[in-house]
Formats: C-alpha cells, structure tokens, sequence
C-alpha cells in the first residue's frame, strides 16, 4: 500500500483507520456506523468518511 505524501487530518473526508483512530473505535466498528449513517463516499477504489455526518449520527443515535 502505498503512504500518504500529502495526510491531512483536519479534512472533511477521511479514511477509516484516521476515523477509527480519532473515535477510539475498531475500523470494521466504523465501516459499519459510517454505511448506516451515510457517510461513507467512494471515490474510485478509495473509500473516505464524511466526518461531519458521521460524529453527528453518532451523537444522534448513541448519546443519552
């Protein structure tokens, strides 16, 4: 696989294991929430978490 030259974590759209590493969850854990709340995008063969409308789902559906 090859390394990301250009990483940037404050964007919008990020990969599952930058997810996963900033909401302390498991990457299949993220997939799963990312494809229920919509998330997910594919562009190409990369797949990338729309971050905003995944912490909101998140906090929507799990918060007390």
């Amino acid at each position: 696989m090859n390394a990301l030259k250009n990483k940037n974590d404050d964007g919008k759209l990020l990969t599952i294991p930058q997810v996963a590493e900033s909401s302390n969850l498991g990457t299949r854990t993220v997939r799963r929430l990312a494809e229920e709340s919509g998330a997910l995008r594919k562009i190409g063969r990369c797949i990338r978490v729309d971050q905003e409308k995944f912490f909101e789902y998140i906090e929507q559906t799990y918060s007390e």
